[in-house]
């Protein structure tokens, strides 16, 4: 896949056979401050990113044609070198190379955003891990940040809360994530502008 400069991508895998990838604070952050790294050296924006105990979500922005596949080969082999020797095991980590989908409408950006935001409480490891239940206090993903607590210093939420109105309630990006219906017809006077 080539990686257009400007538009926008779900990035995303899994541990290998679904295994787990995460097993302690400690790598979520380790795997954390490597995202931060990375986006440091490949140009791009994250907007929204959760990390779940057997896969990851990113919504990335790129800013080169090959700021992505730098940036998520070096992630993903650091990472998997580091968890390899933490618990003293070989081969590979994830499930093949990443994956990638091309957003292609404003629409399906904000349903994506809200998807990976929502994703704490949709993954089937929700029965073995009851803090996965509560997303909107979730410690692994951007959606405190776009509450306005500026969690992870990498993630960039302009371009998502563009879309919504921040003095009205019931416009705005906590109600269009915490409700429990996708409807997006609310926003169509705002989503025009842009």
């Amino acid at each position: 896949m080539v990686f257009a400069p400007n538009y926008h991508y779900h990035i995303f895998n899994r541990g290998s056979e679904k295994r787990t990838i995460f097993q302690s604070s400690s790598d979520y952050n380790n795997f954390l401050n490597r995202v931060e790294e990375g986006l440091n050296k490949y140009p791009m924006s994250l907007l929204c990113f959760c990390l779940l105990p057997n896969h990851f979500h990113f919504l990335l922005k790129p800013d080169s044609e090959v700021s992505i596949v730098k940036f998520m080969n070096s992630l993903q082999l650091g990472y998997a070198k580091y968890f390899n020797t933490k618990y003293e095991r070989v081969g590979p980590l994830f499930q093949g190379r990443f994956k990638a989908k091309l957003i292609e409408s404003e629409e399906y950006l904000l349903q994506l955003s809200k998807y990976i935001h929502r994703n704490p409480a949709i993954s089937t490891f929700r029965q073995k891990v009851p803090a996965l239940n509560s997303f909107t206090t979730y410690p692994y993903s951007s959606y405190q940040n776009y509450l306005g607590e500026n969690r992870w210093s990498f993630v960039e939420t302009e371009n998502i809360l563009s879309y919504f109105v921040k003095n009205n309630p019931m416009l705005s990006y906590k109600s269009f994530v915490e409700e429990t219906k996708s409807d997006l017809s609310i926003l169509a006077p705002f989503v025009i502008e842009f």
